[in-house]
């Protein structure tokens, strides 16, 4: 099997650990830097819950897990650019008749108005208490931007568009690194430069996975510390390399 995080446009699905599944591709402009984008299914008996599911090429993978007993329940989006990537979060809300969760800021905005879905909130949601997931507003990228935190199985944070981790070949050259994303493509850099500030690093986790880029799994808390110092760096991200 192919290593995960490759950047290339053809799908892939890989088991990151039992509970955790990326599905990833590459939109044309993420495929030029070799950057995968990322979308993710957590698993418990008998069920997925999805996290920014982003591509119709991905939806076999999705009725994949749904083969082999994993059931979906619901899906959640970190920020308002993921629903307008294409109709697949609409394609499987019907199919499985599950809900789309999106923070209501982003939910009321145009980009996300058009994908007609009937939003829900995440905040609190019975379906995310039941994964044991919290949903943290973090605006910056987006008005109504959300992370998603568990304390499961060591810890893990979801980034969404928050933090947007190294290109294949950066990986490939050993460099571990997770940066806000281009200042081009957030609504407020310095706003979400002050929600890192504000972050709480003492929280325990030790997988962190972004919609874009490399994700980390079961790395060592000084590791992480390490890797996630570029997010409070006062210069703003001017491109995907830098």
């Amino acid at each position: 099997m192919s290593r995960p995080f490759r950047g290339l446009s053809d799908p892939q699905m890989t088991f990151l650990r039992p509970d955790i599944v990326l599905m990833e591709q590459s939109d044309p402009d993420a495929q030029d830097a070799k950057m995968s984008t990322n979308s993710y299914a957590l698993l418990k008996p008998g069920k997925a819950l999805l996290l920014d599911l982003s591509s119709s090429t991905l939806i076999p993978f999705v009725r994949q897990l749904h083969s082999k007993g994993f059931s979906p329940v619901g899906v959640m989006i970190s920020h308002r650019h993921v629903v307008d990537f294409d109709d697949s979060i609409g394609t499987i809300a019907t199919e499985f008749k599950i809900p789309v969760l999106l923070h209501p800021i982003d939910a009321g905005h145009p980009q996300a108005l058009g994908a007609n879905i009937l939003f829900e909130n995440p905040v609190d949601h019975p379906i995310l208490r039941e994964f044991g997931i919290q949903t943290l507003f973090f605006p910056g990228h987006t008005e109504g931007h959300v992370i998603f935190y568990s304390h499961n199985q060591g810890g893990l944070l979801l980034t969404g568009d928050a933090a947007m981790g190294t290109t294949a070949d950066q990986a490939e050259e050993g460099l571990d690194r997770l940066i806000r994303p281009p200042i081009d493509f957030n609504v407020d850099d310095a706003q979400l430069r002050e929600q890192w500030l504000a972050f709480d690093f003492n929280l325990p986790f030790s997988t962190v996975l972004p919609f874009h880029g490399t994700g980390y799994i079961d790395r060592r808390k000084e590791d992480l510390d390490t890797i996630m110092r570029t997010l409070i760096r006062r210069e703003p991200t001017e491109g995907l390399l830098r």
